[in-house]
């Protein structure tokens, strides 16, 4: 047995030559070791070789781009967490200059502000005066008196599309109610009344029909007033009033001026017919007119009855019938 002792420590000398055992831990180290077995380890193939058989035979690459193969995902990309989606992003704190120039500019912001405030409040403020504006327009209107409205009045209710009729209505209803009132003076009065009363009553509504004959389509309803016109003033007066020196001139110089304002209204009226007034049959009213101007010629002895207004509607015929782009005898228009 003696010859087996030797070869075992002989065989664990050999061993530990080879194969250094590992530190054990010192608190181990201070109490008795366990019986040694020559079995534990073995010789010809050791725990370091078994280490090295599982280790890469290549080194790992060092390359840093390796790791960042894979794309970070970012929270506000994620789409399984709504936590996430629903975050708001962070915003950076503005720089110095940007807050510098914001505090420079609230000044001026907080007056646009304030301003634009006024604006909305003057808005109201005028849309409450129009309000007001149109109700008195109404009222003026509901009672006739749109002939006597001041020009500055009369200028914005003119600007309506339909003020010409408006305006040659309360004429017509003017001149009426003046007829009325004259014939009333004369029929209270025991002797004849100067035909310049007439005269300088009913020229009161001139100035009316001037300006009625300028608004659109109100050319041919100023020429039909002044027709009325004159016959209101020959409505008037007796026998005796017609031989007079006196009425006679009053009732010529009365004509005179309804001829100026008439040669105007039917020149406007040739220049530029409205659409309600395509087929102005100058023929017609020539012989209209004429067929008065002899009636008051025999009646009271007036010479002129509207002459030159007649000349420029005569005009118009003679070059309606050569063709020239005018009215016809008919009184057809032709085309513009």
């Amino acid at each position: 047995m003696s010859w087996l002792r030797r070869l075992s420590r002989d065989r664990s000398a050999s061993y530990k030559e080879e194969t250094p055992m590992p530190n054990r831990p010192s608190s181990f180290a201070d109490h008795q070791s366990p019986p040694y077995k020559d079995t534990q380890y073995a010789s010809t193939y050791n725990s370091q070789d078994r280490l090295q058989s599982y280790r890469p035979t290549t080194a790992p690459s060092q390359d840093p781009q390796q790791y960042n193969a894979l794309p970070i995902q970012r929270p506000q990309e994620s789409s399984g967490n709504p936590t996430a989606r629903n975050t708001p992003p962070l915003t950076q704190a503005p720089d110095p200059l940007t807050r510098a120039f914001n505090e420079a500019v609230k000044p001026y912001l907080e007056k646009i502000d304030r301003l634009q405030a006024e604006i909305e409040d003057k808005n109201l403020d005028i849309q409450q005066l129009e309000d007001e504006r149109a109700d008195m327009h109404a009222w003026i209107d509901k009672r006739g008196l749109r002939a006597d409205v001041p020009a500055s009045i009369a200028a914005a209710m003119n600007s309506d599309s339909t003020s010409a009729e408006t305006l040659a209505h309360h004429l017509d209803r003017k001149m009426t109610i003046l007829n009325h009132d004259l014939h009333r003076l004369q029929d209270s009065l025991s002797s004849h009344l100067p035909t310049s009363t007439f005269t300088a009553t009913l020229a009161t509504l001139l100035p009316a029909i001037e300006s009625l004959s300028i608004l659109p389509h109100g050319a041919s309803l100023a020429f039909e007033l002044l027709i009325k016109l004159g016959g209101n003033l020959n409505s008037h007066g007796g026998e005796e009033g017609y031989n007079n020196d006196g009425d006679i001139a009053s009732r010529a110089e009365f004509y005179s001026r309804l001829d100026e304002t008439m040669v105007e209204v039917v020149r406007r009226r040739l220049e530029h017919p409205d659409e309600e007034d395509p087929l102005w049959m100058v023929g017609r009213d020539v012989k209209r007119l004429e067929k008065t101007g002899g009636y008051l010629r025999t009646k009271i002895g007036l010479q002129a009855y509207f002459p030159r207004s007649l000349d420029v509607m005569r005009y118009e015929v003679k070059r309606g019938e050569m063709g020239v782009n005018g009215r016809g005898g008919g009184g057809n228009v032709s085309p513009q």
